[in-house]
């Protein structure tokens, strides 16, 4: 379950994936399987680097969203404490989820974007072929994230 090229490491996304979850989100940091290990300093400082980065991705995709005047997804992870550990890698799977789905949604968006361009441009296999990306259910995870008001 490796995607960081080491059998003791394992990435964010190796976990969504294994869950059977489209993960589309790039994932940098990786951390040990060894449950021991999961509390130590080390581990501890790459969650709040992971937390830092994630944080700044999701301000982007928030303002692209705001910028294509899409349905912006509530952001709550930002709200909920990280003083501890245990707390930070709780505000970690909120903020990863949230962000990924973030990401998916401006992938619908341009995707959408590319069908009426092809269709403009007379390309219409290429249409049909980025409908049926657009119509996979696995394109579509986030459609149970509700929407800020």
């Amino acid at each position: 379950m490796s995607g960081s090229g080491n059998p003791q490491l394992y990435r964010p996304c190796d976990v969504f994936t294994a869950m059977g979850r489209c993960w589309v989100l790039e994932d940098e940091f990786s951390y040990s399987i060894n449950p021991n290990l999961r509390n130590i300093a080390y581990v501890h400082n790459t969650m709040r680097q992971e937390w830092a980065w994630l944080l700044h991705e999701q301000e982007m995709f928030y303002d692209e969203l705001v910028g294509y005047k899409l349905l912006v997804p509530r952001r709550l992870a930002s709200q909920m404490p990280r003083d501890t550990i245990k707390e930070l890698r709780k505000a970690l799977n909120c903020i990863r989820e949230e962000s990924d789905r973030m990401k998916i949604r401006l992938n619908r968006y341009q995707t959408q974007v590319d069908i009426r361009e092809s269709v403009e441009c007379k390309l219409y296999e290429h249409a049909q072929y980025m409908q049926s990306l657009l119509a996979d259910p696995i394109n579509q995870s986030d459609v149970e994230m509700s929407d800020e008001e």
